[in-house]
């Protein structure tokens, strides 16, 4: 997949050609293909190959193992909705096939309109119905999904155009809002109740994991919530933590600090995750339990890798060769198998019958069905009688195919399909059927943990339930939507990191998040603890703390500079400012230390550096200046007279900042010249009205200022 041509539309060609040469160059696409199945281009469902993907229409039920001829995209349609598909997920895979959501829309758009389901017949009027339908309620009951697909609808719509696959052009934008999510806002407070979870539901966690479960499903479930618990993140990513995660750090005072080495999704990569002291002991034993019920499948998989043509040898195995001929009841050692079908002979024959059933509806087990057939087809049929014998098959060497092709994930020898941790250096890596209660381990495969694995152990989903895999319910916890999700973990971290004032860029990458705006997403402080935390800074208090404040470039109400108005000031490099830029742009262009509505802050060391600064560049012109009047060069005058101002005013400053009898958090207001740059130019040209008058423009520069003034202020 890295050598991936991109699509060149031809201009002599018109829409419904490019369209067709587009079809052609993604059937050459052979990223998704397996070994030994290749994508089947014909079939509508491509679960096997790329997951969850399937050519339905709008509506239909989407993890339906068939569908009927209603159910399916339009002939004409269908061809360019696998090659969109095919080739997007070619240049960007992810783990939800977005695309086929916006050519399922079109379609529907199309069909309502009237218009056949052809793909080159889309306009803007098209687009606006499908978006229509894409924010009816009934069909995306959240805001924010049909947003999302409204956005898959706009990036379908550039792709058409950019490569000419419409009659007419369509330049079209998504006119699906954002949803709101302003604080405050109702639904914003049931986002919170629904995201954060419940502290009674946490605690009866804590429970669980503190009186140490024995069963490998409770220790599964409690050891990785504990491990979510240790930094967010996402519960895919637990499927790529190696057993050797932790890392241990010097930190400035010297104190060792535990990280985990994580692999954040999204195109974050690796990075070490820091632990929280209070929570690491809880953290490291969470993963020596983990460890203590997977050594055995890392092993196996260890074993499974190397040996790719032999059948792993467990410890229920017949000790025999891997080509000699297996007897019933080494089958069902072999395989893990209880035997409970009468005889043994009976067990092997039902087994192979029910497992052929599957193998059928596979592409990807011929030769383990060519195989378990063979076997099925020596085994006699009717009542035993005398006379009658099997014709015995099968042996480890030929059981392995079957156990590679069927029960190995297709993944193998690594965890996920990004390939970044093998499972024989996973943390999470369990033998098959570990956590069932019905059926005995497959001591012969491993098993990829799924994000359903977790969820279903810890959701207050009805259907988890009744199965029995909520562990709060095999523990005694009663009560109608006990649970959580493990993306709750995630939010719930964050918000504490927020109240515990962590800064964004540290929270983002603890995280493993690169769009810090998402930040907000994950942060659900109500109002009222948004408004303690502004108070525990020092806001709202006077005064004492507005020179710490000032050093840190901590936000400071007006109110707290002497103002009235209840809003921020806005940082200067000299200090504060009260200026309301939503009224106007600054009137002195930026001259703060001439103008009455900055403020200087008493003790703020760094500040009183830049001033200092100013100062002595003011200095430097100042003698420029006078070199200029001494020369005579035009309007050095009045440039010499403006310098002494500035000059003078920023002397002034320092003197009161540097006093010592100035208390530190004293605000201090610059002095204003009554000037901006519109009253000089309007006096310039005559037109400042100034009490009843006007200033005259002057006939001609003059010296306008003091020089005994001026060597004073040079030190002359």
């Amino acid at each position: 997949m890295s050598d991936v041509i991109t699509f060149k539309p031809r201009d002599q060609l018109n829409a419904e050609q490019q369209v067709k040469e587009y079809i052609a160059f993604a059937q050459n696409l052979r990223g998704f293909d397996k070994e030994n199945a290749p994508l089947d281009w014909g079939a509508v469902n491509w679960s096997f190959w790329i997951k969850s993907l399937a050519f339905s229409k709008l509506g239909a039920n989407v993890r339906s193992k068939s569908f009927g001829p209603g159910d399916v995209l339009e002939p004409q349609i269908i061809d360019f909705a696998k090659s969109y598909c095919i080739h997007q997920q070619t240049l960007n895979r992810t783990s939800e096939v977005v695309q086929v959501v916006a050519v399922r829309l079109v379609e529907k758009a199309l069909l309502d309109l009237g218009y056949a389901a052809d793909i080159t017949l889309v306009d803007g009027g098209v687009m606006d119905r499908a978006a229509e339908i894409c924010d009816d309620r009934l069909v995306h009951k959240s805001e924010d999904r049909a947003y999302r697909c409204g956005q898959q609808l706009q990036a379908l719509s550039k792709f058409l155009d950019d490569n000419k696959f419409t009659v007419r052009p369509v330049h079209w934008t998504n006119p699906i809002p954002r949803p709101n999510d302003a604080e405050g806002h109702r639904k914003r407070e049931d986002d919170r109740k629904k995201k954060m979870p419940d502290p009674v539901v946490l605690n009866a966690l804590a429970e669980i994991w503190v009186a140490n479960p024995q069963e490998h499903r409770d220790i599964f479930a409690t050891s990785n919530s504990v491990i979510l618990l240790s930094a967010p993140g996402r519960v895919d990513e637990l499927n790529k933590l190696a057993k050797d995660c932790v890392v241990w750090k010097e930190n400035t005072k010297g104190e060792e600090e535990l990280f985990l080495n994580w692999y954040g999704q999204k195109g974050f990569g690796f990075s070490d995750k820091p632990v929280p002291k209070t929570f690491q002991p809880f953290c490291l034993e969470a993963i020596e339990r983990i460890k203590a019920i997977t050594e055995g499948p890392r092993r196996l998989a260890r074993i499974l890798e190397e040996n790719p043509d032999e059948f792993p040898i467990h410890d229920e195995c017949p000790k025999v060769s891997q080509d000699e001929t297996l007897m019933h009841e080494q089958i069902l050692a072999a395989m893990c198998l209880e035997g409970t079908q009468g005889t043994p002979r009976n067990s092997v024959k039902i087994w192979l019958d029910q497992t052929l059933k599957i193998l059928d509806k596979r592409n990807d087990c011929k030769a383990s069905a060519a195989i378990l057939k063979e076997a099925l087809e020596g085994m006699y049929a009717g009542k035993p009688s005398p006379g009658k014998q099997d014709r015995l098959t099968l042996t480890l060497r030929k059981l392995n195919v079957f156990i590679r092709e069927y029960w190995l994930p297709s993944t193998f020898p690594f965890t996920t399909e990004s390939k970044t941790v093998k499972c024989e250096h996973a943390l999470n890596c369990y033998y098959s059927y570990q956590f069932e209660k019905k059926f005995k381990a497959k001591l012969f495969s491993i098993e990829a943990q799924d994000n359903n694995k977790l969820n279903s152990a810890l959701t207050p989903a009805a259907g988890a339930r009744n199965k029995g895999l909520n562990i709060f319910e095999r523990w005694g916890y009663e009560g109608k939507g006990f649970g959580l999700t493990t993306h709750q973990f995630r939010h719930y971290l964050n918000t504490l990191a927020a109240k515990g004032n962590v800064g964004e860029v540290e929270r983002a990458r603890w995280s493993s998040r690169l769009d810090l705006s998402q930040n907000k997403t994950y942060n659900h402080e109500t109002t009222q603890e948004k408004l303690d935390r502004v108070v525990s800074i020092g806001m709202g208090s006077q005064n004492k703390n507005l020179a710490e404040l000032s050093a840190k470039n901590e936000p400071i109400s007006l109110k707290d500079l002497g103002g009235s108005e209840d809003r921020i000031s806005h940082t200067t490099l000299f200090g504060k400012c009260e200026h309301d830029f939503a009224v106007e742009p600054c009137p002195k262009f930026r001259a703060c230390l001439g103008c009455s509505k900055h403020k200087c802050i008493k003790g703020d060391d760094e500040k009183l550096r830049r001033i200092k600064f100013k100062k002595e560049a003011l200095r430097i012109n100042l003698e420029k200046a006078q070199k200029g009047v001494d020369e005579g060069s035009f309007g050095a005058d009045k440039w010499l007279q403006d310098t002494m101002q500035d000059y003078e005013r920023a002397c002034e400053l320092v003197n009161i900042l540097e006093d010592p009898e100035v208390p530190d958090g004293s605000v201090i207001a610059c002095r204003d010249d009554g000037f901006t740059e519109v009253t000089k130019a309007l006096t310039a040209r005559g037109k400042l009205e100034i009490s009843g008058g006007q200033l005259p423009a002057p006939e001609k520069a003059k010296p306008g200022f003091d020089k005994d003034k001026l060597r004073k202020l040079l030190g002359r």
